[in-house]
């Protein structure tokens, strides 16, 4: 069964929507999809957070958090999974965009996501894993 994801509007009147969990290390794992509609298409930006304490959420870039390894990875897999097909109800023309902070992170998600139809790809003008829905 798909999970809900909560939607709602950022501070900038943006749409967002995310769901989180908690792992078996008792850490939260939070996925946001940030909405961006440029020339009747619809973009959606992902940013994956795994953290001891949610007030850690913006202090995560560049570092490693995760203490479940794989876990969390196939859980956010599964949301974007869960996502595609949610958002294929809402809209036509969408991208999802995956962007990373380094190379190694890269990597993970060229290889978790390449057997989902993400390739590499350039969306404004920036390197990032898309795929089109």
């Amino acid at each position: 069964m798909i999970n809900i994801f909560r939607e709602y509007l950022d501070k900038d009147g943006d749409v967002v929507y995310d769901d989180e969990t908690i792992l078996p290390s008792k850490q939260t794992i939070r996925i946001v999809f940030y909405e961006v509609e440029h020339n009747n298409r619809y973009y959606y930006d992902i940013y994956v957070v795994t953290m001891h304490k949610k007030k850690a959420i913006d202090s995560t870039i560049l570092k490693t958090t995760g203490k479940d390894g794989v876990a969390g990875l196939l859980w956010a897999k599964n949301k974007i999974k869960e996502f595609e097909i949610l958002i294929k109800e809402i809209h036509e023309n969408v991208t999802i965009c995956i962007y990373w902070d380094d190379n190694r992170r890269r990597n993970i998600y060229e290889w978790g996501l390449r057997k989902e139809g993400y390739k590499m790809g350039r969306i404004f003008d920036k390197k990032c894993l898309c795929k089109k829905i």
